[in-house]
């Protein structure tokens, strides 16, 4: 009876594998199409020819760019800017981004957590739980809102976490706020690179405001 046991067990660790690294090979094909043949001109290019539709095929665009090439996403937040203007380009990054970030919660939450407690042993599982939820909603924010940091790939380590779906709603709004502003970037550009600084540090400031609020009446709740 234990050796059946053993075998599924075994067969439900290399399935899990096996769709972890499928997931992992999507966003390495992503990475490279995306950086390939993704650029500036391409995206007005293909803007143009899409007609009426062509902010709906930038959205999703950036929506697939976000969810799976979390380190590239930078070019195409500017981009926005440049093809539409600061204002639409805003829009366009703001709710494209939330959706991506959601969707990465979603599939981490989902799919990717109980796919990775089948693979990695429970007591490491256990300390990496501790390790997200001393990163927390607070560090998040700090992530988003900061330029030039691993923000949409901490998304995928700490949603992989205890913490609940809940507590990533404020964060990822206003960090992504924060994040949307380089569409002036891209409409304006110096004086763009002035209106996102801005902007980063009213929301940084907003942002520990709220999510601190936010952190400090869960803890209340849970403990009172």
């Amino acid at each position: 009876m234990s050796t059946i046991t053993k075998l599924l067990s075994d067969r439900k660790k290399l399935k899990s594998l096996a769709s972890i690294s499928i997931y992992v090979a999507l966003m390495v094909i992503a990475a490279v199409v995306f950086s390939k043949y993704i650029d500036r001109e391409s995206l007005q290019a293909l803007v143009q020819n899409s007609g009426g539709l062509g902010i709906v095929v930038y959205f999703l665009i950036e929506v697939v760019y976000v969810t799976l090439t979390p380190l590239f996403n930078t070019a195409i937040l500017i981009a926005s800017g440049y093809i539409f203007g600061g204002h639409v380009g805003f829009a366009i990054n703001f709710f494209a981004t939330t959706l991506g970030l959601f969707l990465i919660v979603f599939l981490v939450k989902r799919y990717g957590r109980p796919l990775l407690q089948r693979v990695i042993s429970e007591n490491f599982y256990d300390r990496f739980d501790q390790l997200t939820q001393k990163i927390g909603p607070i560090t998040l924010l700090v992530v988003y809102v900061l330029p030039l940091t691993p923000d949409d790939e901490l998304t995928y380590i700490v949603a992989a976490g205890p913490i609940g779906f809940k507590r990533f709603i404020l964060p990822i709004f206003l960090g992504t706020l924060a994040k949307s502003a380089y569409s002036y970037i891209g409409d304006m550009g110096t004086r763009g690179i002035v209106i996102a600084t801005y902007a980063r540090l009213i929301l940084l400031v907003v942002g520990l405001i709220a999510v601190g609020l936010q952190e400090r009446f869960l803890l209340k709740k849970r403990t009172g």
